[in-house]
């Protein structure tokens, strides 16, 4: 078992070597046994997982422990043109998103004290449209990758209670392209090497009700201001404005407040629920700003985004002392409102169904999870603001989009 999870971590670490991307904005499938539960991870926190579910659940983990997995992300999305009536379907993609957790309780310096570092990707988007579609003046590729370091330090203040603070260092990359028209004829423009470094934090607690075998966790993540540079290369018509030109644009992902319950008092399961607010109205707008000749093409890029809120509901069951079984619900609001909904991101408020298993040797855990996930249809009509298109074809339609999300993670206890 020692040599396949050495095996495994070389893979892994592989995989961390190139891009990984989400196939939406937010990504929160982190941990195949949380994942099993639709992510109502918050007020259990007991695996390495923990550090970004809640901090504060390490001082529950002995020793050195550490997880490493991966997520497979399969996104389809249907434009049904109100128009044309054709149907344009999202170019097919797997981004593959890996997430490394390790943790350490000190034993004889003071065994109240634990730490440990979490790599992640919590923001990410894989969108490819074919290149003639209707809303190619809106966007026919974009990429975001928002990798997070994250080393904690955690304490449990008193048999019951536990605290915990963690620096966020985000490792952010982007590129996009689009078509547009000023009277020259259709031009792309393909935004590349686009990265930005922003730094945030977070905070968790956990609190156990022994009494009634419950526990109580809570988590605030700060948010992250990214600001971006990079280069614009121009083919067509309108490269009048030069081959390519420094490209500027700039970002806040939301702070985020999540509050979790878990209980175990009935025999063989554990029940848990999460609530989470996701403060999106940092995304007032998504400028494009670019250098020279090509500054005829800047744009605001209005977004008005609001705030969310997420609710789940999970479940384990311990079908022996090695195997387990798991199951779960979940509804994400979508934070875009109609009028500056656009094909970047084409979702809508989510409803998802989550089944997990996992199996436990004395040192070694393996878990599995799978989610399907129904977004609502959008649609894009003569009410909507387009912050992107430059003077083409506004694309009137809507969207349906389903996905799917395939969560392995290996845990080992030292």
């Amino acid at each position: 078992m020692i040599r396949l999870i050495a095996v495994f971590t070389f893979i892994m670490l592989a995989v961390f070597c190139g891009e990984a991307y989400a196939g939406g904005f937010s990504f929160t499938e982190h941990g195949a046994a949380a994942s099993g539960k639709a992510n109502a991870f918050t007020g259990e926190a007991n695996d390495p997982s923990a550090i970004f579910y809640n901090p504060a659940g390490i001082t529950q983990l002995p020793g050195t422990q550490f997880m490493i997995g991966t997520s497979i992300v399969k996104l389809d999305s249907t434009f049904r043109s109100s128009t044309t009536g054709e149907n344009t379907k999202l170019e097919d993609q797997f981004p593959i998103v890996p997430h490394f957790f390790i943790t350490h309780r000190f034993k004889q310096w003071d065994e109240r004290l634990s730490v440990g570092l979490g790599v992640y990707t919590p923001f990410g988007i894989v969108i490819d449209w074919p290149d003639n579609w209707q809303g190619r003046f809106d966007t026919t590729n974009a990429r975001l990758r928002v990798t997070v370091y994250n080393p904690t330090v955690a304490y449990q203040v008193t048999p019951g209670l536990s605290v915990a603070a963690g620096i966020r260092i985000a490792d952010a990359g982007a590129e996009f392209e689009q078509k547009f028209n000023i009277g020259l004829g259709e031009s792309k423009v393909r935004v590349h090497d686009l990265d930005a470094h922003p730094i945030g934090w977070n905070v968790g607690l956990l609190y156990h009700l022994k009494e009634i075998s419950t526990s109580v966790g809570l988590q605030f993540r700060s948010e992250l201001q990214a600001k971006f540079n990079g280069d614009a290369d121009f083919t067509g018509p309108s490269a009048i404005f030069g081959t390519n030109a420094r490209f500027h644009t700039s970002i806040k992902f939301p702070p985020q407040l999540i509050l979790g319950v878990s209980t175990k008092a009935i025999p063989r399961w554990t029940i848990n629920a999460d609530i989470e607010w996701e403060g999106w109205r940092t995304v007032g707008s998504i400028p494009k700003s670019f250098d020279g000749a090509a500054s005829a093409l800047n744009s605001r890029g209005l977004r008005l985004w609001e705030n969310s809120y997420v609710f789940r509901l999970g479940a384990e069951y311990a079908a022996t002392e090695r195997i387990a079984l798991r199951g779960g619900f979940f509804y994400d609001q979508t934070p875009i409102p109609d009028n500056t909904f656009d094909p970047t991101i084409p979702n809508g408020d989510l409803y998802a169904l989550t089944i997990g298993a996992g199996y436990k040797w004395q040192a070694t855990s393996v878990d599995i999870a799978y989610l399907l996930g129904f977004y609502e249809k959008r649609a894009i009509n003569s009410s909507t603001i387009v912050p992107d298109n430059v003077a083409g074809t506004t694309t009137f339609g809507s969207y349906s989009t389903t996905a799917q999300v395939l969560v392995l993670s290996v845990t080992h206890r030292f």
